[in-house]
């Protein structure tokens, strides 16, 4: 750990402090009047490629740090409204002070409002970075996600999370709205890059944040895409269906609609690759896991767009969605924006599994096989409205609204036996499972704000409200053969009921203390109610039905209390940095009722839960900053470890819980470092964090001789986890045309976890490394090759457990390949490896897993035809090895297996403006 540390900062002094030469002066206007915030930025004078870029201070001043350049360059100033000034340099040698550079006015300052040239490549305007995206080059049909990759200092991983220097970016949106969902996955695949004017990065604000004009703590940040005035009019879209090898088919649709503030899209798919069914990938289009991503039990392809979950079922899944979205402006300042989502899934799975649970002075496995098929039906509405009531006064009202109907069947059995192989008990069961489920979201903010700068005053009403039923015909035999224990055989007719009733009102006040600092008041008052109710029935022979009430396997549970959360803020922000700090302490006053076999439980409590939480950063320079969170919390334990009566509805395991648990602690704490080096196209950052859980909530469980577990839940003190990394990205440009990315990591994981078994404590520490390289061949974004490798090695150790450790490790490997040559023709090939030397000798231990994929494009590019084939080698499979505090356990799961596809995709692409293209990009 020790040497880790130091060679991260041994990285961050070497770059740092690498030696640089600078070019600097002062910008003003021809009063003498210094210029604040114009762009300096300096290109290659042989394709215009941007070196670096700075922005003036307050008094017009600039420095912009450089590494020795021997070709010739040019420096441009930008400011609107003023002409454009520009100065070449044959070479860059040593530091130049430019002295006083003077912007002349332009003749109409009005031209800047009308695109007659590509602009500047960037732009910074205090806390929003811009970038030109006609200076940014990117292939003829490439999408968003292209384009960002080509951005300074912007990372899109394979799962499609994107970072910038470092920091994620969580709310991707389209000129200022959502595109069915926040987080740009839907945006970044199908969204062409063409139509895209400007790129603004920012800090992301929350909704009462935006309408107040509170400044934000940059712990994460927003992308906004504006679109080209011209191509703001139009639609574009792409419909894709193919059939294969096994009747396996995919089919999906999209079609946009812009026309001012104007939109409207819809989005639908059928297929039944396990796909996510949004995904328009030109090489691979719908196949499941992504290009280049198919771990075989993590990396599924499954996301989330406003709460629904699209993919990550195990097994084989049938998938049918439709979505709508649209959004346009009423009246002069009226937004409004809505969705509707409909998804119906069909699954089927068989399951595997091998548990090896530990106790202390011995251990027992347990093996179990089971079969599953179930079908679920979602439907969701979202919609979001913003009335401007006057220039200082805004009011947000954004309902949402689910239903959901899912149906399963389950049936398997499972074995149990000690060390020396004797049977200790073994189960059989056959169920069958309907639900129901409704819930009613919706937020109502009333935002003001002041004449005065910073002061603002905003009131937030919220309300949650749920409903779910299900009935389940339960049929289970369960058999113990170390003591007299009766056989526990149930045949039985079980309805469930749980809802929720939420309401919150929140109040924050702002008043800005100078220009610099703001105090923040809020406070928050929430009431609930929650119920959870169980009747059981078991079967009566005689009258033919499920009439005979099983009180020992039927309850109802009521949770009814209010929580008052005031707060105190603080904030500083400096023009290099931000601090925050706010303290406050809620009071949860709650009732926990119960009643179970005839006997009324009630639990009544009041716990003070304090809380603190402070946040800094620092820009060390544009494209360098550190910063640091720290946050302590107290929270109340739930309502089902509260519960003080015997859980029997799995006779294998009885859960209790403890009326006497006490709050939890938690501190956290977190560390990012980024750098980004505009001149050499490189960048890293570090990052480091932890949770110390100095009073938690964990079990407390006693097995008989059947090894049937009786659980309950107590505190726990001082457990904790925390990770340490580096990141480092770097480009080479091999020709004018090619050039090489090389991403290298490192990540070190390290946990304490402790429980009670048998009367024992035990406690487990787990600890991670995992090296990771991966290149990227870029040819002209004609032929593109990624190789990657990752290595990880994972210790297990065990105090007062019958074993010491439990180690392994993993090798995974990838080479993914993109051609689009010759002309018209598109080929990818995705390869990966994996071993993982912890499975059990019942399981593979490693596989290759190859798809590839061969089209052409015809009808000047409008159809692509294409031939598919996933698991070529047909080796594909779904095994996983997880080790908790208490056991090791191999899983498998059914997996999409070898098939071959052939599709047809048809590309719709209208605007009222002319094409684009990028500059730099040779088209054939």
């Amino acid at each position: 750990m020790k040497n880790l540390l130091l060679i991260c900062m041994l990285l961050c002094g070497t770059f740092l402090y690498a030696q640089k030469i600078e070019l600097k002066g002062k910008v003003t206007d021809n009063n003498k009047k210094p210029v604040e915030s114009a762009t300096i930025y300096l290109s290659s004078k042989k394709d215009s490629t941007l070196i670096d870029y700075t922005i003036t201070d307050i008094k017009g001043i600039f420095s912009m740090p450089i590494k020795k350049i021997e070709e010739p360059t040019f420096m441009t100033i930008s400011y609107l409204g003023f002409e454009d000034f520009s100065q070449d340099f044959e070479s860059l040698k040593e530091s130049i002070d430019l002295g006083t550079i003077t912007l002349n006015p332009g003749s109409d300052v009005l031209d800047e409002l009308v695109i007659t040239t590509d602009g500047p490549p960037v732009r910074v305007k205090k806390d929003t970075l811009e970038f030109n995206a006609s200076a940014f080059k990117v292939r003829p049909d490439a999408t968003v996600k292209e384009l960002l990759e080509q951005l300074p200092g912007v990372e899109v991983d394979q799962a499609g999370k994107v970072k910038h220097n470092g920091v994620e970016v969580t709310n991707i949106i389209v000129n200022g709205k959502p595109f069915f969902s926040e987080d740009g996955k839907v945006i970044m695949e199908n969204i062409p890059a063409e139509i895209i004017n400007k790129v603004q990065i920012t800090n992301f604000k929350s909704k009462e944040e935006k309408l107040s004009g509170a400044q934000s703590n940059g712990e994460t940040k927003t992308i906004n895409l504006t679109i080209d005035d011209d191509k703001n009019k139009g639609l574009f879209g792409r419909i894709i269906a193919g059939y294969g090898t096994d009747d396996r088919y995919e089919s999906s649709l999209l079609f946009n609609y812009f026309k001012g503030d104007f939109k409207i899209s819809v989005l639908g798919s059928s297929n039944n690759i396990n796909s996510q069914g949004f995904s328009t990938d030109e090489i691979m289009d719908n196949m499941s896991g992504g290009r280049n991503s198919y771990s075989s039990w993590s990396s599924d392809g499954s996301f989330s767009v406003n709460g629904m979950d699209f993919g990550g079922q195990q097994g084989i899944s049938q998938t049918d969605m439709l979505g709508l979205n649209y959004s346009d402006t009423w009246g002069k300042n009226n937004n409004v924006n809505g969705n509707y989502l409909f998804r119906e899934v069909e699954n089927r799975n068989k399951n595997k599994s091998r548990i090896e649970n530990l106790l202390p002075e011995n251990r027992y496995i347990t093996e179990s096989e089971s079969e599953l098929r179930s079908k679920s039906t979602k439907h969701t509405f979202n919609y979001e409205v913003e009335i401007a009531i006057d220039s200082l006064t805004t009011l947000s009202i954004i309902p949402k609204l689910e239903r959901g109907i899912s149906s399963s069947r389950t049936n398997g059995f499972s074995v149990t036996r000690n060390e020396s192989g004797e049977l200790l008990n073994e189960s059989t069961n056959d169920n069958f499972t309907s639900g129901d489920t409704y819930n009613f979201q919706n937020q109502l903010l009333l935002s003001r704000r002041f004449k005065r700068k910073g002061r603002s005053l905003s009131f937030t009403f919220t309300n949650d409200n749920s409903n779910n039923q299900t009935e389940q015909l339960r049929n289970s035999a369960n058999y113990f053969y170390q003591t007299q224990l009766p056989d526990d055989i149930r045949n039985q007719n079980i309805l469930s009921s749980n809802h929720t009733d939420r309401y919150a009102l929140n109040v924050v006040y702002r008043e800005p203390i100078g220009s610099k600092q703001t105090l923040t008041l809020s406070a928050t008052n929430t009431w609930r109610n929650e119920f959870q109710g169980r009747s059981t029935f078991d079967w009566n022979e005689n009258a033919d039905n499920f009439s005979d009430y099983n009180d020992l396997l039927s309850f109802s549970n009521n949770l009814k209390g209010y929580r008052l959360d005031p707060s105190i803020g603080y904030q500083l922000t400096g023009e290099k940095f931000y601090f925050s700090a706010g303290a406050g302490t809620a009071i949860n006053n709650y009732d926990v009722a119960s009643y179970y076999n005839g006997t009324n439980f009630l639990n009544q409590r009041t716990d003070l839960l304090p809380s603190i939480r402070t946040y800094g950063n620092y820009r060390i320079g544009k494209s360098t900053s550190i910063s640091l969170n720290y946050s302590y919390r107290e929270e109340s334990p739930m309502m089902n470890q509260l519960l003080e009566y015997e859980d029997l509805s799995n006779p294998l395991f009885i859960s209790k819980g403890n009326k006497d648990l006490q709050t939890t602690q938690r501190h956290n704490l977190y560390l990012n470092f980024n750098n980004y080096d505009w001149q050499t196209r490189s960048g890293y950052y570090v990052f480091a964090g932890g949770t110390f859980n100095s009073r938690g909530i964990t079990s407390s469980t006693i097995f008989d001789e059947n090894y049937v577990g009786y659980s309950t839940y107590i505190n726990i003190e001082n457990t904790y986890d925390y990770w340490l990394g580096i990141n480092y990205n770097k480009g080479f440009q091999i020709t004018d045309k090619d050039k090489l990315t090389v991403a290298a990591g490192i990540e070190f994981n390290n946990g304490l976890d402790k429980g009670v078994q048998n009367g024992v404590l035990y406690s487990t520490n787990r600890s991670s490394i995992q090296p990771e390289l991966s290149l990227t061949f870029d040819f002209n974004k004609k032929l593109i090759i990624k190789p990657n490798y990752s290595y990880e090695i994972v210790n297990n150790s065990f105090d007062n457990f019958i074993i010491d450790k439990s180690n392994f490790f993993k090798h995974n490997a990838g080479l993914m390949i993109t051609s689009y040559m010759p002309k018209n023709v598109v080929f990818g090939s995705d390869i990966m490896y994996e071993y993982n030397s912890s499975l059990s000798s019942d399981f593979r231990k490693d596989f290759l897993l190859w798809n590839a994929s061969l089209g052409y494009n015809f009808f000047n590019e409008r159809f692509l035809a294409k031939v598919k084939i996933y698991d070529i080698l047909n080796q594909n499979q779904s095994v996983r090895r997880s080790v908790s505090p208490t056991n090791i356990s191999d899983v498998q799961n059914t997996i999409l297996k070898q098939y071959v596809m052939f599709s047809v995709t048809y590309k719709l692409e209208k605007f009222a403006g002319k094409k684009k293209s990028r500059y730099g990009f040779d088209e054939e």
